[in-house]
């Protein structure tokens, strides 16, 4: 009876054991896999995907100006020049042009009394600001503009906007961009000129001497600046390009484009005589280059130049 009984309790503690051995191990036994309990996050909602994640103020990526500027439709300070005969007030065309707010523009201002021999009138500031024109030039090339009373308060010298508006001409029969609206956009790459910009946008001839390490136009390569003459007559049109050569009497080395020398759209040539470069044969200049285009050996290489012309002393 007792051997019968103490099988029956074998029996027993053997089936328990087995029941026991169904359950899921407690944490930190067994399979080494951790206990889920109702309060523990899901795990597809533990680690937030990259692009999910809120970024920090500085991990912002800056708008591209090139996007901005396309999306605009604008265009450049100097090209709204060459093309000044798409973007006329009098006919109701309008454009949006673009580049780095300059100081305001000084003019001649009345005399307070009778002008003696040889003084000049103070300077007075104009309504317009330079806005000049950041893809070429390096500073020379620019436009007058009047930005609305309005928004004066809203930019500063430095500022690169876009200015929607046309062009007008003043009392002094002189073009300026009317600006209706005006909006700041991103500023350009920086440029990779060591040359100082020129301090406001001009046509006029400065003198100087030349830099360390200028060439002859003859020995020019890509990105030098090169010292030369012109040795032929002026361009018939803007974008032919200045005949130069180490000094007159060679024969013409270059045809030499300045900044802003091109064409005009449709051949409607609006420029007025302060937005012209004049050279004058036999005096030596030097700017400095971009690439050098080389053509046949008997036919002229085509340069550009990105600074202004700087006169020889």
């Amino acid at each position: 009876m007792m051997t019968r009984t103490l099988v029956l309790l074998a029996l027993a503690v053997a089936a328990c054991q087995g029941k026991r051995g169904e359950d899921p191990p407690p944490a930190g036994e067994g399979s080494g896999t951790a206990a889920v309990t109702g309060d523990a996050p899901r795990a597809d909602a533990m680690i937030l995907p990259p692009e999910d994640a809120p970024k920090k103020p500085d991990e912002v990526e800056p708008p591209d100006p090139g996007k901005v500027i396309a999306e605009l439709g604008a265009f450049s300070a100097w090209q709204a020049v060459i093309d000044r005969a798409r973007y006329l007030g009098r006919r109701g065309e309008r454009g949006v042009v673009y580049g780095r707010l300059g100081p305001v523009i000084m003019v001649p201002g009345p005399m307070a009394a009778a002008p003696d021999a040889g003084v000049k009138p103070p300077l007075v500031a104009s309504p317009y600001h330079w806005l000049v024109d950041d893809t070429e030039g390096n500073g020379t090339l620019g436009i007058r503009v009047q930005i609305p009373d309005a928004k004066k308060a809203d930019v500063k010298e430095g500022d690169r906007l876009a200015l929607d508006g046309a062009w007008l001409l003043d009392d002094a029969k002189k073009w300026y961009w009317k600006a209706d609206t005006v909006q700041p956009i991103p500023p350009p790459s920086p440029s990779d000129l060591k040359d100082p910009p020129a301090p406001v946008p001009s046509h006029a001839i400065a003198s100087g001497e030349l830099p360390s390490g200028a060439r002859t136009i003859s020995l020019a390569r890509d990105g030098d600046a090169v010292y030369f003459q012109v040795v032929g007559p002026p361009p018939a049109n803007e974008g032919d390009g200045w005949q130069v050569a180490d000094e007159l009497g060679n024969p013409t080395v270059a045809l030499l484009n300045l900044p802003g020398e091109r064409a005009s759209y449709g051949g409607l040539d609006m420029r007025q005589p302060d937005e012209r470069w004049v050279l004058k044969r036999g005096q030596t200049y030097w700017v400095r280059i971009g690439k050098i285009r080389k053509r046949a050996p008997d036919k002229p290489w085509l340069i550009n130049a990105r600074t202004a012309p700087v006169r020889v002393m």
